[in-house]
């Protein structure tokens, strides 16, 4: 029963976001760097893979700054809008109200939200192969005939996700908290300058949560490249995503709606 429950959940959240732009955002957003690289890379794609290394590793190295960096934004946006929903409409009563528990309800919400974060960064690796295959077509000078590892793009995608549950778990807890989308947005930009300050030089800053996902990822693309390498960051994100996410499911259950 409560799998058939937890299930009638999960479908009554996907049905919510289907027209909606959090549903257009989630598909889109991953095709911004790629299509960015793909017109770069048509216009000067010579002098780019003349600088040194191979047009894959070029190509890599141009998708993964931009993403590493903006990819935090996309997981605190879309951390806002899977709960800003009822708390814009005032629904929570209605939402509570429903013969399902307020667990069910939390761990359908969790669980769509880590399932976006998911389909997105599988839709970048997906995007930025197909870049590369692209770019062979209209230029195979560049060199994108050359083998390449698809596995290790979406291996690497896939790592990066479990490093950004972490600090995802910290934003989906804010955004069910307060009503309040600039506190979330603010700790969330704090958190990632932060990072992008003490990781300067401050030894300890491998434990900042909004550095976990640049941590944790690799240089695709490159002979030395190794999966598992950058591991500590994984385990350190989903060791703080599951407390986090334990308290926000208790919390949830203590909540008053007034």
């Amino acid at each position: 029963m409560a799998i058939l429950a937890l299930k009638k959940g999960i479908s009554a959240e996907i049905y919510k976001y289907r027209s909606t732009f959090v549903f257009w955002f989630v598909l889109l957003a991953p095709a911004f760097i790629p299509a960015i690289n793909l017109i770069a890379f048509l216009r000067r794609g010579d002098a780019i893979v003349a600088r040194g290394g191979t047009a894959w590793e070029n190509l890599m190295q141009f998708s993964s700054g931009p993403a590493n960096f903006l990819f935090p934004f996309f997981v605190i946006i879309v951390a806002l809008f899977v709960n800003t929903i009822e708390s814009n409409s005032n629904t929570w009563k209605l939402i509570y109200a429903q013969p399902l528990s307020r667990l069910n309800v939390f761990c359908s919400k969790m669980l769509v939200y880590i399932a976006m974060l998911f389909c997105s960064l599988m839709l970048f690796g997906l995007m930025t192969y197909a870049v590369g295959w692209l770019l062979h077509l209209a230029n195979p000078d560049l060199g994108f005939a050359d083998p390449f590892n698809l596995w290790h793009l979406l291996g690497n995608c896939f790592t990066i996700f479990l490093a950004t549950l972490g600090f995802g778990s910290i934003h989906f807890y804010l955004s069910q908290r307060t009503k309040n989308l600039i506190l979330p947005l603010g700790i969330g930009v704090g958190g990632i300058v932060s990072f992008m300050i003490l990781v300067q030089g401050w030894e300890y800053a491998r434990y900042h949560p909004y550095g976990y996902h640049v941590l944790s990822s690799g240089p695709v693309g490159t002979e030395n490249f190794s999966l598992w390498s950058h591991m500590e960051p994984v385990y350190l994100s989903l060791a703080l995503a599951a407390v986090v996410f334990s308290i926000a499911a208790i919390d949830t259950q203590r909540k008053r709606i007034i």
